[in-house]
């Protein structure tokens, strides 16, 4: 889609899997990019261990998700362990409306491998490794970078737009002048180990709340397995590290099964977000936004939620949309990211009190929860839903999260068009609408929106979409690329005023935009 004076559209700064995944989704809509990378390879240790069925379904718009889960593990139920030795199930995650498993563990080196390949054959993505960036410099039609190839001199990058996806250290950050504030927390000893098969002791993840050394132990992806001990004030690293130290510590979880040590590395964990994160024509996303503590295991899930709030708003800005648009990426992002950061504190404080009566304290509120089935109820209630206050919506969402059909993301049951499958494989990317009112329907389609109409189009056979409209009162719905919902109203006279806003907020330019 560049024009000329410019090498691409929009320059994306790191190629961790924020950056892949966000160069992916611009790519595969006929977006030009450019990707600049230092390093030379993906990283080849473990880092982020989780992802959820948000993420998935953001996968899935990319086109990996089967990729992505064939070297993944569902996770079933996550136990809390309490100092007596009860076993508590802290979260039993159930299907949701994404269509896709609530909880896997993920080897991000794996996961980098898929990105990478599926960018490879992705013809409007340049990616550049061995790439360094110097300096940014920014006008009121582009940005220009400064990047200097491994062994060469400095060359100038000139995009319309740039992304930081350069990790917590973010040098685009820095450039930009923008503060990361926030709190340092405890240190963590990470040991990543290669299992000959799953273990016995331990086959889902589980939190030990043991004062003494809080523990955390993770099945990660076939073949491998996570343990986190909290260290003291005071301890030295170094005594931890030592082989024979880790080997002693993880022999106790073993019953028969094979281990070797692939990592083991001392984390200390932030919680940490830039005060801004625009500046003109360049953005940030991922760590270089925000970090999280590990705890609900949200640091990537948030990053990739990002990408895809991004991406369609920079294919919007390009094909004409007003600048305005891009401000909401924040306004969506940041309380949902703070919101889960909040959720990762409380699970932190939870699991790594250091205090004999706290725990005995924390341990009977388990225990109560536990007999009189709280628990249950509560673990569908743990997690921020899907759901975003104020954005760009043809209305204010309503501000009860659960009450919200304008701001809430729409589900993705399996259906029936020309083929069966889910959702989002049959409409496509894009925007779209769905109605069961055939009045609706035509008034929708009159100026280019796809439409599907329900029961005529599409076939709901598991009656979920029905279900949605049926909740919220509403006969017809308008999806924004990232299937959040746009407008709903009932009747074709709602019609006009969603539309008309969607003109003004967005623009024209991607309405009835070819789909691939």
């Amino acid at each position: 889609m560049s024009d000329e004076g410019y090498d691409c559209d929009v320059l994306v700064c790191g190629l961790g899997p924020v950056g892949a995944l966000l160069a992916l989704l611009l790519g595969r809509r006929g977006i030009s990019v450019i990707v600049v990378e230092r390093a030379p390879e993906p990283y080849p240790l473990p880092r982020a261990a989780v992802v959820d069925d948000e993420v998935l379904r953001i996968f899935q718009s990319a086109g990996v998700v089967a990729e992505v889960l064939a070297d993944a593990q569902i996770q079933e139920e996550v136990s809390f362990v309490t100092v007596g030795g009860r076993k508590i199930l802290l979260l039993r995650p159930v299907d949701g409306i994404q269509g896709h498993p609530p909880l896997v563990s993920i080897n991000q080196p794996s996961l980098e491998r898929t990105l990478g390949a599926a960018l490879a054959q992705t013809a409007a993505v340049d990616v550049r490794r061995q790439h360094e960036l110097l300096d940014l410099d920014q006008d009121a039609d582009g940005v220009t970078a400064t990047v200097r190839p491994v062994g060469g001199s400095g060359e100038a990058i000139r995009a319309r737009w740039a992304v930081g996806c350069d990790g917590s250290a973010s040098l685009v950050r820095q450039l930009l002048g923008i503060e990361y504030s926030g709190s340092t927390f405890q240190r963590w000893l990470v040991v990543d180990v290669l299992v000959d098969r799953p273990l016995a002791k331990v086959p889902h993840p589980h939190f030990y709340g043991d004062w003494k050394r809080p523990t955390v132990s993770l099945p990660m992806s076939p073949g491998r397995h996570r343990w986190e001990w909290m260290l003291h004030h005071g301890e030295e690293e170094a005594a931890f590290l030592e082989p024979e130290a880790l080997r002693e510590r993880i022999e106790p979880w073993l019953q028969g099964e094979s281990a070797e040590i692939e990592r083991a590395v001392v984390y200390t964990f932030h919680a940490r977000m830039a005060t801004r994160w625009r500046e003109g024509r360049v953005l940030l996303a991922g760590d270089a936004a925000h970090v999280t503590p590990p705890f609900a295991g949200q640091g990537f899930s948030s990053g990739a939620r990002d990408a895809a709030n991004l991406a369609w708003k920079l294919e919007a800005e390009l094909a004409g949309a007003p600048d305005a648009l891009l401000d909401s990426y924040e306004a969506e992002r940041r309380p949902h990211v703070a919101a889960m950061i909040r959720l990762a504190l409380g699970l932190g404080k939870f699991v790594q009190t250091r205090r004999r009566a706290v725990a005995a304290l924390r341990d009977a509120y388990l225990n109560a929860m536990d007999v009189t089935g709280a628990a249950e109820w509560l673990q569908s209630r743990i997690k921020p839903i899907p759901a975003y206050g104020e954005g760009t919506f043809a209305e204010r969402p309503h501000p009860f999260p659960p009450k919200r059909s304008v701001g809430s993301q729409f589900p993705q049951p399996s259906v029936v068009t020309d083929g069966e499958g889910l959702l989002d494989d049959r409409i496509g990317w894009g925007w779209c609408a769905i109605a069961s009112d055939p009045a609706a329907a035509a008034a929708l389609g009159a100026e280019g929106l796809p439409v599907l109409s329900l029961g005529t189009d599409v076939r709901d056979p598991s009656g979920e979409i029905a279900a949605w409209l049926g909740r919220f009162g509403v006969d017809w719905v308008i999806l924004r690329p990232d299937r959040f919902v746009f407008a709903a109203g009932t009747g074709a006279a709602d019609v006009p005023p969603a539309l008309a806003v969607l003109h003004r907020r967005v623009g024209r330019g991607l309405v009835g935009a070819d789909r691939p």
